[in-house]
C-alpha cells in the first residue's frame, strides 16, 4: 500500500467525533491515538489512515476487525471518515488496552520468562483458531501485534494485511511482514493457515529467546541472505536457543517454522494442543542489573562466572530458599580451573536443571 503521509496531529485536535488525547503508536499506515469519543463518551484507540489509498482499501481493515468477535482478538466498533482537502481521513476505533503490547512485559534482554511465553501462546493461537475457523488468515503475526487484554489475556490486533479466503485455499498475500516471511511467500506470494502457523513460531522464538535476535541477524546478513536463509530453513536452527528454552519448546518452534508446509502444524489448534501438554517447574529471566537469574519452586537460583587468568574460569551456582533467605553453593555446577567452552556447558547444565528439574 502507498500511503502518503500522515498530517500532522497533536493532543487536543478533534477528528470527526473523536477528541485526541496521545499518540500511542506510528507506522508506514498512518498513527494510533487514544481518543475520547465525544458521543458515546468513552476511550478508544483510533487508527488514523493515511491518505494516498482509495478508502475502500482503507476501510477494508475496519470491515475485516468488526467482523471478529473473540476473546483473543481486539475487536473494530466503527469507522468514520473525513474530508480533508482533496482526500479523506479514515478514523477506525478499536479497544483500547491501556496495558499495551507483550513487547512491554519483555525483561531487560527483551525476552519474556517461559510461563509468560507458553501463556501468549495458547492465547494468540486461539485467536488463530477462530480466524482461521472464519476465512481468514492474519498475516502479520509479530510481539507488536500481541495486545494485553483486560484480564491479562493476549490478544491479536492489525487487521491490515488480512487474506480473506471463502474456501480456506490460499490466497494472495494483500501485504507481507517481511521480518517473518514464510517460504512459499518469498517465492510464491501466497499465504493461508501455515504462513500463520510459520510467523506463530516466530513470533514465540523471539519472545523466548530475545526480540532483538532475528532483526540482528537480518542487519548483518541484509535482506537478500536474510531471505535465503528461510528458504533454506537456516534462519532458526537449534544452536539459537538459550539453554534456557527447554527441548521440547524449541521443538514445537522448530516444526511451526520448518521451510516445508507440509511438515509444520497443519492447524492452529494443533500446535495449541502440543504447547498445552508443556509444564516446566521453573524458568530463567533477566534482573535490573542484566544478570540471568532462575526461580525453581521456593528457590531463586544465581551464578557468578569469573576469569582466574591463563584463559580459565570459575563458576559457582548458587540456590536460595525464598522463606528462609538460606543461600548455598551448588557443588554439582560449580568448578575452577575450567576453560570459557567448560564453564559454559556446565552452566547450560544448570539453567537446564533449573528449568526442568533434571
Amino acid at each position: 500500500m502507498n500511503y502518503l503521509p500522515a498530517p500532522a496531529y497533536v493532543p487536543g485536535i478533534q477528528i470527526y467525533k473523536y477528541n485526541l488525547v496521545r499518540k500511542i503508536g506510528e507506522g508506514k499506515f498512518g498513527q494510533v491515538w487514544l481518543a475520547n469519543d465525544l458521543a458515546l463518551q468513552c476511550q478508544y484507540a483510533i487508527k488514523i489512515l493515511n491518505p494516498g489509498v482509495p478508502v475502500d482499501k482503507r476501510l477494508r481493515e475496519a470491515q475485516i476487525g468488526h467482523a471478529l468477535c473473540h476473546n483473543n482478538l481486539v475487536r473494530v466498533h466503527q469507522a468514520d471518515i473525513q474530508g480533508h482537502g482533496s482526500d479523506y481521513i479514515v478514523v477506525i476505533a478499536m479497544d483500547y488496552m491501556p496495558n499495551g503490547s507483550v513487547v512491554a512485559l519483555t525483561n531487560p534482554a527483551g525476552f519474556l520468562p517461559l510461563p509468560d511465553v507458553l501463556q501468549v501462546a495458547k492465547d494468540i493461537l486461539q485467536g488463530l483458531e477462530y480466524l482461521h475457523a472464519n476465512s481468514f488468515y492474519h498475516n502479520d503475526i509479530k510481539p507488536q501485534n500481541i495486545l494485553i487484554g483486560p484480564v491479562g489475556q493476549a490478544m491479536l490486533t492489525d487487521y491490515g494485511i488480512v487474506g480473506v479466503s471463502a474456501n480456506g485455499q490460499p490466497v494472495a498475500a494483500p501485504g507481507s511482514y517481511r521480518l517473518h516471511m514464510a517460504p512459499e511467500v518469498i517465492t510464491g506470494g501466497q499465504i493461508n493457515i501455515q504462513t500463520d502457523i510459520y510467523q506463530a513460531g516466530l513470533t514465540l522464538f523471539r519472545l523466548a529467546c530475545g526480540l532483538s535476535h532475528l532483526r540482528s541477524k537480518q542487519a548483518t546478513l541484509g535482506w537478500g541472505d536474510y531471505f535465503h536463509a528461510i528458504q533454506n530453513g537456516k534462519l532458526v536452527t537449534k544452536n539459537d536457543f538459550p539453554s534456557f528454552v527447554p527441548t521440547r519448546l524449541q521443538s514445537i518452534i522448530l516444526k511451526a517454522i520448518a521451510t516445508n508446509p507440509t511438515q509444520r502444524f497443519q492447524a492452529a489448534l494443533e500446535m495449541r494442543r502440543a504447547v498445552e501438554k508443556l509444564a516446566f517447574p521453573g524458568h530463567c529471566t533477566v534482573d535490573a542489573t542484566g544478570q540471568l537469574v532462575g526461580t525453581n519452586g521456593h528457590n531463586a537460583f544465581r551464578f557468578e562466572k569469573q576469569a582466574t587468568g591463563s584463559r580459565k574460569f570459575s563458576l559457582a551456582s548458587y540456590k536460595k530458599n525464598l522463606n528462609s533467605g538460606n543461600e548455598i553453593r551448588v557443588s554439582a555446577f560449580s568448578g575452577r580451573d575450567l576453560t570459557s567452552s567448560q564453564a559454559d556447558a556446565l552452566l547450560g547444565k544448570f539453567i537446564k536443571h533449573v528449568v526442568t528439574g533434571s
